[in-house]
């Protein structure tokens, strides 16, 4: 085991609630953190267990992930409340379908999975922002809807739904924009169904919010790009910084800062190990009700003066 990874055994059993591909995705990293670790899923023959109450009885979890859809997430904790949890929680992203206040006081802790926060690219680009003053970012995220889980037709998928969505499905960047810029307001949105692809909600919006630092930002977040795309651009009073998540790079004013070869599960199980011990920089609640707050913002065309 490594250096970090005995971070994690500050718990010992761990319960995934959900049994789709995310929840799936969490088991497995939270099993190579060497965790005992058991799902809840409704689905026949996919599960330990059919429901919280059961699973917390018996399994008696330190730990538990909720991933089930969305517009579940609050019901799920109220569940887990229910079955006398206590414990550390952490609800995948996005925390909710639509600004609502949830019942979180009686877990010890509770996080929501913005993972992309634990990418070294993104924690190199925060460090050198943190000293000094941006003025502007531009951010482009996409990848064609139907590439997203190869196999599986997309217009059954939780995204072509009506809790899915480019801005809540790619949320990410709206998270990552406040987490390395600092709070952000919305000052316009546009989020349109474009008729390509077959879904109830946008998928493609172009935002434009207000930084800390009096700057603008803008971002577009589409389900459409036929050649997915995660890039960041952030101009400040000393540099210009090009962060590509899918390459993997960070430029600083066209030089190579550095550039990782980083799985996907790596952010996740760098993720779940803060959340396993202090919980810093893993994306609190209300953090991410303020993101689900943006994108019903968004939605509305941003704001009216």
């Amino acid at each position: 085991m490594h250096d970090d990874d005995r971070i994690a055994v500050a718990a010992s059993r761990a319960l995934v609630v959900g049994g789709g591909s995310i929840g799936m995705r969490h088991q497995t990293v939270l099993r190579g953190l060497e965790l005992d670790v058991a799902l809840v899923s409704r689905r026949p023959g996919v599960g330990d267990f059919t429901d919280e109450m059961k699973a917390i009885s018996v399994h008696n979890p330190d730990y538990v992930v909720v991933a089930t859809e969305a517009h579940d997430h609050p019901e799920a904790l109220n569940r887990l409340a229910a079955a006398g949890y206590r414990g550390s929680v952490l609800v995948e992203k996005p925390v909710a379908d639509r600004p609502i206040a949830l019942q979180v006081d009686g877990f010890r802790r509770v996080g929501v999975g913005y993972n992309l926060r634990f990418h070294p690219a993104v924690d190199l680009l925060r460090q050198a922002l943190a000293k000094e003053t941006v003025l502007s970012a531009q951010i482009r995220v996409g990848q064609h809807l139907s590439d997203w889980r190869p196999g599986r037709d997309y217009r059954e998928t939780v995204t072509a739904g009506p809790s899915g969505g480019a801005l809540l499905e790619l949320s990410h960047e709206l998270d990552l924009l406040a987490w390395l810029t600092g709070p952000i307001e919305v000052e316009r949105g546009w989020a349109i169904r474009t008729g390509s692809l077959d879904i109830e909600l946008d998928d493609l919006a172009i935002c434009v919010f207000r930084l800390t630092d009096g700057g603008l930002a803008s971002v577009e977040m589409n389900l459409l790009d036929r050649w997915p795309t995660r890039r960041m651009t952030v101009s400040t009073d000393i540099a210009t910084y090009e962060m590509d998540l899918l390459v993997g790079s960070l430029y600083r004013s066209g030089e190579l800062v550095d550039c990782w070869s980083v799985d996907r599960n790596e952010t996740f199980a760098a993720m779940h190990r803060a959340a396993l011990s202090d919980g810093v920089g893993v994306c609190t609640v209300d953090e991410a009700i303020s993101v689900v707050q943006q994108v019903a913002e968004l939605r509305d065309g941003g704001r009216d003066d």
